[in-house]
């Protein structure tokens, strides 16, 4: 009988074709999925045609629905009842939310993915585990340090192993109009309409080709605007087409230019070469185009990531760069198949205060490879430590690029020279003191050392507090290890053997990484630092 699995997936648009990464793993494994969606959004799934039975919920939660609560309540009911007919051998809950969860225990099968709330405010929250922990503690607290996209956390729900990397976006030179969507989650995540003129004018000098506006209702009258400012070569498509519409815009298009929208990963799910504009808090990390070769253009603002919308910018100047002749220039190249690598050195004097990513499909997910190079940070090392740790951590079987190519890959510069008998990385005095290095590997022994040991509540949580005070930059470990998976595995548990293996062999494997970052970046201290750490730290 046939894997019969139920994905429920409760957000926008966006998410959904984010999601399609787990539907084909589930398919490849034998498995046939029927989606779960709100109302809103099935006309868009069915459009997109994905290749999943699609199921909405009923109007029995919708707030405006004009219903009693008896109606209510008896149509919650005879949904439960009719779900439980369709005989689901499982259920994987994507979204951090309370009805998904609610009808999946309903459902009485085995759950993966969110099978509870984890709610920090009720003072005692009950431990998230696997996948799902990461998710959270990647949208609360460590999502500056996030590497991984938020389609490889999903692909996590199925299980270890990932599908095969996808071709890349379609070579040669492209044909069509150039797409420029003006919309986004917020004013904080999109061009300001100046700008947006400004990078409409660009492309008809420097593209050459159409250009079509493309944006929801919000977006119809700023697209009324833009086009009348220019001749029959700018259209606006922007709150006139629906899902079905914009597909087949997408589809004609020579090239896409977006920030973090549905439309930037439908043009992803096509191979549409694209080039993502990330601000404020949208990160090319964990929601850029998932596809070989897609461009993304990231401020290198020192505020960046912030906030968006709470952060109460008064300039939202991170949207200015870089300028609109670059992003012109870039689109153009993008269009014709010119390699990454060389459309980034063709244009690095106009890439001065930005990032330029280009993204690399891989056995362990989607890499952001920095096109322009950077000095190294504490931040920028510990984000690769991390990204390599959690891959080990929840996924034994993928195939990881070797540390230094991932730090490489980063765009953190580790060409050596010479000088006074000594080695040392071009660029470490941005920051890194190599006693840092003999620090955190010495912090993450430390703690691998406590998972060990069978303590008593109140103690391991005075423990955890200390190294988290001597030991700041194991935050992030700290984080999602503890404050949010609670120190599961309990060594002391039953049949928690394995997972405490797996988790003390991912985290000797960041010691090392540790130790070979300090000696990447000159850290020559090495050795010789960690008898004095031992000293120092009361542990």
């Amino acid at each position: 009988m046939a894997d019969k699995v139920l994905v429920i997936q409760e957000a926008r648009l966006g998410d959904l074709l984010q999601s399609g990464l787990l539907l084909e793993k589930i398919y490849a494994r034998g498995g046939s999925p029927t989606l779960l969606l709100r109302r809103g959004v099935v006309e868009g799934a069915r459009s997109l045609g994905m290749n999943s039975r699609i199921l909405s919920w009923p109007d029995f939660g919708d707030p405006a629905a004009d219903l009693s609560l008896s109606c209510r309540i008896a149509a919650s009911r005879d949904f439960v009842r009719r779900m439980r007919s369709e005989n689901f051998s499982r259920v994987i809950v994507l979204n951090h939310h309370g009805t998904g969860i609610a009808l999946a225990k309903l459902l009485g099968v085995p759950v993966s993915g969110f099978d509870h709330l984890f709610d920090r405010e009720s003072g005692s929250p009950e431990p998230l585990g696997g996948w799902p922990a990461y998710l959270v503690a990647s949208s609360r607290g460590i999502r500056a340090l996030n590497r991984i996209h938020l389609s490889d956390m999903w692909q996590g729900f199925e299980g270890a192993g990932r599908i095969p990397p996808r071709p890349a976006e379609r070579g040669g030179e492209q044909e069509g109009p150039a797409v420029v969507v003006l919309g986004g989650r917020s004013p904080y995540r999109r061009l300001s309409p100046e700008a947006l003129y400004r990078l409409v004018q660009a492309l008809s000098r420097i593209d050459g080709y159409p250009v079509v506006l493309s944006g929801g209702p919000e977006d119809r009258e700023l697209g009324e605007a833009l086009a009348g400012r220019f001749g029959p070569e700018v259209t606006n498509t922007a709150g006139r087409t629906t899902v079905e519409e914009l597909v087949a815009v997408i589809s004609r298009a020579g090239v896409v230019l977006s920030p973090d929208t549905a439309t930037l990963h439908l043009a992803a799910s096509l191979g549409v070469p694209s080039l993502g504009l990330f601000f404020a808090s949208a990160l090319p990390y964990e929601t850029g185009a998932y596809r070989e070769g897609a461009l993304s253009v990231v401020t290198g603002q020192d505020c960046y990531p912030c906030s968006g919308e709470g952060s109460s910018c008064p300039s939202l100047s991170c949207r200015n760069e870089p300028d609109a002749e670059t992003l012109a220039h870039l689109a153009a190249g993008l269009r014709r198949g010119e390699p990454a690598r060389s459309l980034a050195a063709r244009l690095s004097g106009s890439l001065t205060g930005c990032l330029l990513l280009v993204a690399r499909e891989s056995p362990s997910g989607l890499l952001q490879e920095s096109l322009t190079p950077t000095l190294p940070t504490k931040e920028g090392i510990l984000a690769v430590l991390m990204r390599r740790f959690v891959v080990r951590y929840l996924d034994p079987t993928a195939t990881l690029p070797r540390f230094s190519e991932e730090i490489s890959l980063s765009g953190m510069n580790i060409a050596h020279e010479k000088g006074g008998g000594a080695s040392r990385a071009l660029g470490a005095s941005g920051g890194v003191d190599p006693l840092w290095f003999v620090r955190l590997e010495r912090g993450v022994d430390l703690y691998l050392g406590l998972r060990e040991r069978v303590l008593r509540k109140g103690e391991r949580e005075r423990m955890v507090e200390r190294l988290a005070s001597d030991f700041p930059m194991l935050w992030p470990l700290l984080h999602h290890l503890e404050w949010v998976e609670g120190g599961l595995p309990d060594p002391s548990g039953e049949d928690n053997g394995e997972n405490l293996s797996r988790l003390l062999r991912a985290g000797a494997s960041l010691s090392w990484e540790a130790q070979s970052a300090g000696r990447l970046f000159g850290a020559s201290g090495v050795g010789s630092g960690s008898e004095k750490e031992e000293r120092y730290v009361a542990v």
